[in-house]
């Protein structure tokens, strides 16, 4: 059935980056694929989704802010010398915290920076809250005259497939408590919004392996969905009215991207050694944020054919503390490294090797392969004919080639800007809300 809703919001809540697009019944009409998506500013990044970050004022209920301007708030805050910011609440890419509960007790806690607990609950809601009002009033700022009833509005919340039905189902009373009614809100599986956005793209709209939306009835294909948290798979088959049948059960783990941030960090503690990473960490938050900001900026750039050295800044203050700490010169110190001969320190540029950067992709990349690998020995997953990869993580030219050389008889489906097709499919799912016929 298609949706009777004059407009259809989206929020995509994810584990490093959340955002939020919409569509008016009339443009969605004529144009299903046109739908508007916030611009969130960070710094000197300017992106179409902003990190999964809450800060909370010490009264532990009301939001001070989300995402850039969170990181930037608190990273001001600790900057102070009165010790302020310990107050206060600080999360960042916690909802990992629901992925693998098979049962979630409403009362379970999260904690924040610094080891202050709070209920899950809230610390959630406050950030969907956040994301439906700036929604609705960035949606009412392009209607000049009439505003939007909130009554009128399909929200679609999107989830992993692989979650459990209780975390999804916590997700749900979360966006209740937010403020959206239960009976306007429609949780999505983040392979299903994908899957169903690509089936509308032209092929010029693909980065590579054609498009989907020539597919035939029963074209069967598998929906990678890589995230920041999880990589989210499943099969599709397509049916005689265009429907699409889900084959087979998703499956998935947590190697999405922050696994390459994660093995980043291991590599400038093992430069430094980890009581001058944590004391770095603690007393220049600001710095500390800059540098990772940074390596999302570089690592986007990491390539199997690139084989250029990565420049990157260190801050003065970890220099001064490894030295103050140390008594070593830090220049010296990484000659007696593993990476004497892959790793430069002059001034205050870290130059490291290609083959280092491309190191930190290994964990990540291998655990998706081989579980693909694994899903394809199974009978019904066999007449997989092509790859459709999808999320954020889909962007690094590491994960792409690790997949397409690791399965060279199967086409690799990549669209334009992947990592923003999970919340447009969420839209156009609010809108036709038929797509899916079947799921196992």
């Amino acid at each position: 059935m298609a949706s009777t809703s004059k407009f259809v919001a989206a929020i995509d809540f994810g584990t490093t980056y959340s955002g939020w697009a919409f569509s008016f019944k009339h443009e969605y009409d004529k144009d299903p694929t046109k739908i508007v998506l916030k611009q969130w500013y960070g710094g000197s990044l300017l992106s179409m989704k902003t990190p999964t970050t809450v800060l909370i004022k010490p009264d532990a209920k009301t939001l001070d802010s989300f995402g850039y301007e969170a990181e930037t708030r608190y990273s001001e805050l600790a900057s102070e010398d009165n010790n302020e910011h310990k107050r206060w609440y600080y999360f960042r890419r916690f909802k990992m915290m629901l992925h693998g509960k098979m049962g979630l007790d409403r009362s379970i806690n999260l904690k924040d920076e610094t080891q202050k607990p709070l209920p899950a609950k809230t610390v959630i809601s406050l950030a969907i809250r956040y994301m439906k009002e700036d929604l609705v009033k960035n949606s009412n700022d392009r209607l000049s005259i009439e505003h939007i009833c909130e009554d009128e509005i399909t929200w679609v919340l999107t989830v992993p497939t692989i979650w459990t039905d209780a975390a999804k189902q916590f997700m749900r009373e979360a966006a209740v408590e937010a403020g959206i009614k239960n009976e306007n809100l429609m949780i999505a599986l983040e392979p299903e919004t994908a899957s169903i956005f690509c089936r509308l793209l032209p092929v010029e709209k693909m980065v590579e392996g054609g498009g989907i939306a020539s597919f035939t009835q029963g074209s069967v294909y598998m929906v990678l969905d890589a995230g920041g948290g999880t990589i989210d798979i499943t099969v599709h088959e397509v049916l005689s009215d265009g429907k699409l049948k889900e084959l087979h059960k998703a499956s998935g783990g947590a190697w999405g991207g922050t696994q390459v941030d994660e093995a980043y960090r291991q590599f400038l503690i093992s430069l430094v050694g980890n009581p001058v990473f944590r004391r770095f960490q603690v007393e220049n938050k600001e710095e500390y944020l800059d540098i990772f900001r940074e390596f999302e900026i570089r690592k986007r750039d990491i390539a199997p054919d690139n084989d250029n050295k990565v420049t990157i800044r260190l801050p003065s203050s970890l220099t001064e503390i490894f030295e103050e700490t140390s008594g070593a010169d830090l220049r010296k110190a990484i000659m007696q490294t593993k990476y004497a001969n892959e790793v430069s320190f002059t001034r205050d540029k870290l130059r490291i090797s290609a083959s280092v950067m491309k190191r930190l992709f290994v964990n990540a990349t291998q655990s998706t392969v081989s579980h693909v690998k694994e899903l394809m020995k199974e009978k019904i997953v066999q007449c997989v004919s092509s790859i459709l990869v999808v999320g954020g993580f889909a962007e690094s030219k590491m994960l792409q080639h690790a997949i397409r050389s690791s399965f060279p008889n199967v086409k690799v489906i990549i669209p334009e800007e992947a990592g923003l097709v999970v919340l447009k499919g969420a839209v156009v799912f609010g809108h036709s809300q038929s797509s899916i016929s079947h799921r196992v």
